[in-house]
């Protein structure tokens, strides 16, 4: 991403507006400042566990400051950075989430999830992460279900107990405004609202501020979205259009996304939009989210969509989804975000002198980040340093006068800390996202570019629609390069000072 979260374009990043961006250190999004998207989304304090009982009443708003860290408990997915979130016991394989929204009246949403998940133990209870809003039923396999909510934690007890590798189906429905979330640096995250328009920016951990889920990327899903909405306004999401359905002066988007996708990447939007639909390039359907009022402009901004999806795929392997576009929010928000199929971008980088870099990286993230998940957030740079470096290789390809070796060496003499396990608090610094791009730069200059590509499409291709982790695309590397190549990797992301480029 560009922004926090949304990463900053690191190495060819220029100043956006004055200010390093990808949307400052806490801004992917932007060229220059990689910030990443602190999107902690977990309640601040475990509360006492409380039974709750069915309820209609909408909760108040209310401000979250949310934490990267929270206490010790069996819930969650067994990632340090965020113990608390992702949920062990079951892999979802699908959720079908319809939203009920009625801008610029309320603010309020009314959200039926329907989660389809496997069963990977015996489950007499199982969690789901959800912070705020009033919880009204669950039911599951279609019998009504207790539950227990402790902090960002639902405790839910199905009527009979699940068996292993059974596949059952979770319904839970709840309602109200989502709680305002705000990281460490107060940037707002998860379900917002600017001015009349709607959106989410979920990364690394907001999403369970409007999405009943297993909130961390390991456990990755399909999504189909219903969203009814006003008809004066539109409402967009991940991956396909399926149909527009118009009733009573409210009309219901449905958008499917059959791919796998980690929870922090998806999206909703609902404001006054126009979707620009361009023709198939490819095998890859382009369609754009644009503000109705800047769609013109916009259309011609974003027009090098084809070519920079030609460019990358002759690099890292076919596009691996069905759908590419982007949504631009008519805001200035100080970051972009590579949500799946269909990037973030605020109204300040899209119409950028930088905003081909910014394009650029974002696309790279749907091979890196999207198709090919961090399974924990420590390997965040397996994510943001090949989109960082991608910048690079689009220079490289498409302008003749670009040294790649000088630029690359130019970055080098800057410092930069170790980035192997960067911690909760520095996963979108531009550490992370510069010497993860010269660490992949160190590779190529050390296998060759034969190897280095051949390295990059195996890992795009193997690892497709699942998860990575450093250690295995060291295996990687090392298998088709013939020879231990673990100790150069390791000395770019965790030496102290860094080494130097030999090229």
């Amino acid at each position: 991403m560009i922004r926090a979260g949304r990463a900053a374009l690191g190495a060819l990043a220029l100043a956006v507006l004055g200010a390093a961006c990808s949307a400052t250190p806490s801004a992917e999004r932007a060229p220059g400042a990689p910030t990443s998207t602190r999107v902690a989304a977990a309640a601040a304090a475990e509360r006492s566990a409380t039974t709750v009982a069915p309820t209609t009443t909408s909760p108040a708003p209310s401000t979250i400051t949310s934490t990267l860290r929270g206490p010790a408990d069996p819930a969650g997915a067994g990632d340090a950075y965020f113990p608390l979130l992702g949920n062990g016991g079951f892999d979802v394989a699908h959720y079908d989430v319809a939203i009920i929204a009625n801008p610029p009246a309320t603010t309020d949403i009314v959200v039926r999830a329907t989660i389809t998940a496997v069963a990977t133990a015996t489950l007499a209870t199982f969690d789901l992460d959800l912070t705020g809003m009033t919880i009204t039923s669950v039911a599951v396999d279609g019998g009504a279900a207790t539950f227990t909510r402790y902090g960002a934690e639902v405790v839910i007890v199905p009527a009979l107990t699940i068996s292993f590798g059974a596949t059952f189906v979770t319904i839970i429905e709840y309602s109200g405004t989502p709680a305002r979330l705000v990281d460490a640096e107060q940037t707002v995250i998860g379900w917002q609202r600017v001015g009349t328009t709607s959106f989410v920016v979920s990364e690394p951990n907001g999403a369970h501020n409007w999405l009943a889920s297993s909130d961390h990327p390991s456990d990755k899903a399909a999504f189909t979205f219903r969203i009814e909405v006003p008809s004066a306004v539109t409402a967009a999401a991940n991956g396909h259009l399926m149909s527009a359905v118009e009733a009573n002066g409210r009309t219901t988007y449905v958008w499917d996304a059959p791919e796998p996708m980690a929870t922090y990447l998806a999206i909703v939007a609902i404001g006054a939009f126009t979707i620009v639909d361009e023709a198939t390039h490819g095998n890859v359907h382009i369609r754009h989210v644009f503000p109705t009022p800047l769609a013109s402009q916009l259309t011609s901004v974003f027009a090098r969509t084809g070519e920079m999806l030609d460019v990358l795929t002759s690099l890292f392997g076919p596009y691996p989804f069905a759908d590419y576009g982007a949504l631009v929010i008519d805001a200035r928000l100080g970051y972009a975000l590579e949500t799946q199929t269909l990037a973030l971008f605020d109204r300040q980088i899209a119409l950028s002198s930088s905003t081909d870099i910014f394009q650029v990286h974002e696309l790279a993230h749907q091979w890196f980040g999207n198709s090919v998940t961090a399974r924990l957030w420590r390997d965040i740079w397996l994510n943001e340093g090949f989109a960082t470096y991608a910048e690079s290789l689009w220079h490289e390809r498409t302008d003749a006068s670009f040294d790649i070796d000088a630029s690359m060496r130019s970055l080098a003499r800057r410092t930069f800390a170790p980035i192997r396990d960067p911690g909760p608090d520095a996963m979108f610094t531009r550490s992370v996202y510069d010497r993860g791009a010269l660490a992949l730069h160190a590779l190529r200059i050390d296998v060759g570019d034969e190897t280095f590509f051949a390295i990059v499409r195996s890992w795009v291709a193997e690892r497709a629609r699942s998860n990575g982790s450093t250690e295995e695309l060291i295996a990687l590397a090392s298998r088709l390069a013939g020879r231990d190549i673990g100790p150069l990797v390791e000395r770019w992301l965790s030496a102290d000072p860094m080494p130097a480029l030999t090229r």
